[in-house]
């Protein structure tokens, strides 16, 4: 093949770009392409459009006809709704406050500025509003925060950001000392904690494990997050300080130390937590370990055909003492018997171990119906840390 040279002195001078009659052609080829590559889905038959919300405000554009309908009369409209959404733009507010002199001669009269999360500072309420509902609601680091704002033309320091939001969380703290009142007030609670490393720069890796330890009230579904450094009881110990009700748990000793004897608390606890335990089992004794589980179904198709049904708590009490309580002694009945013989330390050994001693407080749920069988509802509003967080 002959090798070939260019010659830089024979390109010619013209744009090297393309023209907006060449960029409007290649768009007509590239759409072209797209049809024959793509071709028209006929949409089937009972399938529907998604339901637009009522609330949402509505811009009426009108199309009219590009033939002349003069002397035509309207016999009726063909509507179509289109989902827009406008895109997030940093404005600036501007106060002008004009100044006064008194007629007297007595002094200037001015307006007072409105009140602003960070006093004499430069965000909005809601700014530092949609930054901690970025990060903490919808999991968006502050960094990528930083980076969608500088796209919109603003250039805010991390040490900026980070101080805003801090500041912005000062602001909340009669709303979380409100919610911790009304969480405290509840007759029933449920508990749970769960891991969460943390940025520290007086750790010798930079991170250390702390821990969020949630209150959730299942009957007016309202949860308390309670961050502490440590698993220890302190955390507990001193949020629960003077609280009277049910609190339903997991099988996490600490509970059992503080409020296993405690003359105000009934500690009920979790069914699917012992449950697991006999799932871990099945392959060491598969027979014995399917009893357990076969009746421990019964229990919850009871409850997810009340769900289901949507019954009040008095129904569901009524229910579980018809259906649930026969079963639930059965259950214990069998464990006693099987106790003895078992292999204490085989995973059904452990299994029974863990349960039996529990099953007043693991049948307690029967008793009434605002009750959970289990803790999945505390489980589920711990879930989206891990995105938070990650």
């Amino acid at each position: 093949m002959a090798n070939v040279h260019t010659d830089v002195n024979q390109i010619d001078l013209f744009e090297l770009g393309t023209d907006k009659q060449q960029q409007e052609e290649l768009s007509q080829q590239a759409a072209d392409v797209v049809k024959e590559k793509i071709p028209a889905k006929k949409r089937k038959k009972g399938t529907g459009r998604m339901l637009l919300p009522e609330n949402l405000r509505r811009e009426i554009i009108v199309i009219e006809p590009t033939e002349d309908v003069t002397g035509c009369t309207i016999i009726g409209e063909e509507v179509t709704e289109v989902l827009d959404l406008i895109p997030a733009e940093f404005f600036v507010k501007r106060y002008i406050r004009y100044k006064y002199a008194r007629a007297n001669g007595e002094g200037i009269i001015t307006a007072s500025l409105p009140d602003r999360v960070i006093d004499k500072g430069i965000p909005s309420e809601a700014v530092i509003a949609q930054m901690v509902v970025d990060k903490y609601v919808f999991g968006l680091p502050l960094h990528r925060q930083i980076d969608k704002y500088r796209r919109l033309g603003v250039n805010v320091p991390a040490s900026t950001a980070s101080d805003w939001i801090m500041k912005g969380w000062q602001r909340l703290v009669p709303l979380w000392e409100l919610l911790k009142l009304l969480i405290l007030n509840q007759k029933y609670l449920q508990a749970d904690e769960s891991p969460l490393k943390v940025l520290d720069r007086d750790h010798k890796n930079g991170i250390h494990q702390g821990y969020m330890w949630i209150y959730n009230a299942p009957c007016d579904k309202l949860t308390l997050f309670d961050y502490r450094k440590g698993r220890d009881q302190s955390g507990p110990k001193q949020m629960l300080e003077g609280y009277t009700g049910i609190l339903q748990v997991d099988g996490y000793s600490v509970y059992e130390k503080l409020f296993g004897n405690h003359p105000d608390i009934l500690l009920v606890y979790c069914m699917a937590h012992a449950r697991r335990k006999f799932v871990d089992a099945l392959k060491y004794d598969k027979e014995r370990s399917t009893y357990v589980l076969e009746r421990m179904q019964i229990l919850y198709a009871l409850e997810q055909q009340m769900r289901e049904e949507k019954l009040d708590w008095e129904e569901k009490t009524k229910l579980r003492q018809e259906k649930s309580a026969p079963v639930l002694l059965e259950l214990k009945e069998w464990m006693t018997q099987q106790l003895p013989l078992v292999i204490p330390k085989s995973p059904l050994g452990q299994a029974i171990a863990y349960t039996l001693p529990r099953w007043e407080g693991l049948s307690a749920y029967a008793l009434h119906g605002q009750i959970e069988i289990d803790n999945n509802l505390a489980e589920n509003v711990i879930r989206p840390l891990a995105i938070g967080y990650a």
